[in-house]
């Protein structure tokens, strides 16, 4: 699905404000990106608040990290690190999501990670990958190993770090990263309650593997999820998709 600059500039401009509206920003860090259809990539100009970001501010930059617009912009060398992995070995993917959330955090630390708690979890535990923790990603050599981890999954937990979630639109990616953080804040829950947790069946998680069809072209991101999400903007930030 490919769709103009002005609209993928509107939906990730409204993505950054629903981040910052369900308090999942980190001041100024973290990024979402969206990729152009001539192959380069919208990022948010560091320094910015999430809450701050609309259409015409968000960054453009080309694969290898040269920043062409606009002028005089800055550009976070670790989210172009993240993104550019992401970039260069998914094609199918058009869109990028990196959180920093403190419920999303507290799952990254556990050893087992995001737990089978629930049916949204279920949903979403079969395309979940991991990558261990190596430091604040700026390093080049790093990227190889997050396209290996993520590697035919669509969601990841970074080690002690965050999450991601990728998607063929900004769409999927935002109902993905959704699903993600409302897992890890359910399970934040449960394990506080100090009570033992429900596992279901093995048959049943297997059983729930693909059990959302995002190859579909009216799937639930694109009929029902993002329409609402993009109105919810539009009535909250009046002036983002400027």
């Amino acid at each position: 699905m490919q769709q103009t600059e002005a609209a993928l500039r509107r939906d990730l401009a409204a993505a950054y404000r629903l981040v910052a509206h369900f308090g999942w920003d980190d001041h100024v860090a973290t990024h979402l990106s969206a990729r152009l259809p001539d192959g380069t990539f919208l990022l948010n100009p560091f320094g910015l608040m999430f809450d701050e970001i609309t259409a015409s501010s968000l960054i453009r930059v080309d694969i290898d990290g040269n920043l062409l617009g606009p002028q005089g912009a800055a550009m976070n060398i670790a989210a172009y690190t993240v993104h550019s992995a992401i970039w260069s070995g998914r094609p199918d993917v058009g869109c990028a999501i990196h959180l920093h959330t403190h419920d999303g955090v507290a799952v990254s630390a556990l050893d087992e990670g995001l737990l089978p708690l629930n049916q949204t979890a279920l949903l979403i535990w079969h395309d979940l990958a991991y990558h261990a923790y190596e430091g604040v990603v700026s390093r080049e050599d790093e990227r190889a190993r997050l396209q290996r981890d993520i590697a035919g999954k669509n969601l990841m937990i970074l080690r002690n770090h965050g999450t991601l979630a990728v998607g063929e639109t900004v769409a999927d990616a935002f109902y993905r990263s959704y699903t993600l953080e409302w897992c890890c804040t359910t399970q934040v829950r449960a394990l506080g309650m100090g009570r033992s947790v429900s596992i279901p069946d093995r048959e049943v998680l297997d059983r729930m593997a693909g059990a959302m069809d995002f190859s579909r072209a009216d799937r639930f991101s694109l009929r029902c999820f993002w329409p609402a999400m993009l109105r919810k903007a539009e009535r909250l930030f009046p002036g983002f998709d400027q």
